[in-house]
């Protein structure tokens, strides 16, 4: 019997085969996203009063009161250095001395933030030389935008949102409004201060919201947003009677806190609203492939 030699010749279209299978398996594990359906949900709304408090507010974060670099009124050595970072001192404790008999003392109560000097150390005029910060009285200095400020004042009471501490309701004075704004992303904002009473718990840099009254309706119709719709830019909205059928009345709106608003004329107490509510239905499904559509 006779033998051919060389190597087996490769099977080309074996290889094709494999090759689209694999292809064909990767398709079906595929999953993609069809755009959602929007199906319409009928929302009635039983005319009720109810109070609407406008708000202007800012983010920010809670910041020292009271911070202080102590710097050097004259030249001279250093011969005493009374304190470490970390430590805590009342005002007027001496935390510094040099060879001339002076001594540098804690402007406040505080705790010590910084020590820039060493015992022996010759040191030049506005030197500096330690840094003292008070961790007791702090304040939140946030941002407003350009178009809010103008409703706020000094001295008016703003709450506290402390991201941190979703449990405490703390609010407290403006004590500043910034005469000059500052531009970034194609806005312009204005720092405002508030002061807190208590700063339990409280670390510096937190996260915070202010949030500050500008005006207020109490004991006046409100109906959702949603419910009030436009014609010629008057308001309407539709109103349900006895017999299931629908009228449409023009209203007259007042305050709105972006959940509610006002209706200062067009309805009455105990009447039905009736408004429609989208609702979006995310699909999912799977690309035809081996097995078919799931």
């Amino acid at each position: 019997m006779n033998f051919k030699n060389g190597k087996p010749k490769k099977n080309r279209s074996l290889t094709i085969v494999v090759v689209l299978g694999i292809l064909l398996i990767l398709l079906a594990v595929r999953i993609s996203r069809v755009p959602g359906r929007v199906s319409v949900q009928y929302e009635n709304y039983q005319v009720v009063q109810g109070t609407i408090s406008k708000t202007v507010s800012g983010i920010g974060r809670v910041t020292t009161l009271y911070k202080e670099t102590v710097f050097a009124s004259s030249g001279g050595q250093i011969t005493q250095v009374n304190a470490v970072i970390g430590d805590i001192v009342k005002k007027g404790d001496v935390l510094l001395k040099f060879t001339s008999g002076s001594e540098i003392k804690a402007p406040f109560d505080g705790e010590v933030t910084q020590v820039y000097v060493k015992v022996n150390e010759w040191v030049n005029p506005s030197a500096r030389l330690a840094e003292v910060t008070d961790y007791i009285n702090l304040e939140i200095t946030a941002q407003v935008d350009e178009l809010d400020v103008a409703k706020i004042s000094k001295g008016q009471t703003a709450r506290i949102d402390i991201n941190a501490l979703d449990d405490e309701e703390l609010s407290g004075p403006i004590t500043s409004i910034a005469k000059e704004g500052v531009f970034s992303g194609g806005i312009t904002t204005f720092a405002i201060k508030v002061a807190i009473p208590d700063s339990s718990g409280l670390l510096v840099g937190m996260s915070a919201e202010i949030k500050a009254e500008v005006a207020r309706a109490q004991d006046v119709i409100v109906v959702p947003v949603e419910a009030v719709q436009y014609s010629d830019n008057q308001p309407y909205v539709w109103v349900k009677s006895a017999d299931a059928t629908l009228e449409q009345v023009n209203v007259e709106l007042g305050l709105s806190d972006g959940q509610l608003v006002e209706i200062k004329s067009g309805l009455t107490l105990g009447q039905t609203v009736s408004y429609e509510k989208p609702m979006v239905e995310e699909q999912r499904n799977f690309r035809p492939g081996l097995g078919g559509a799931r």
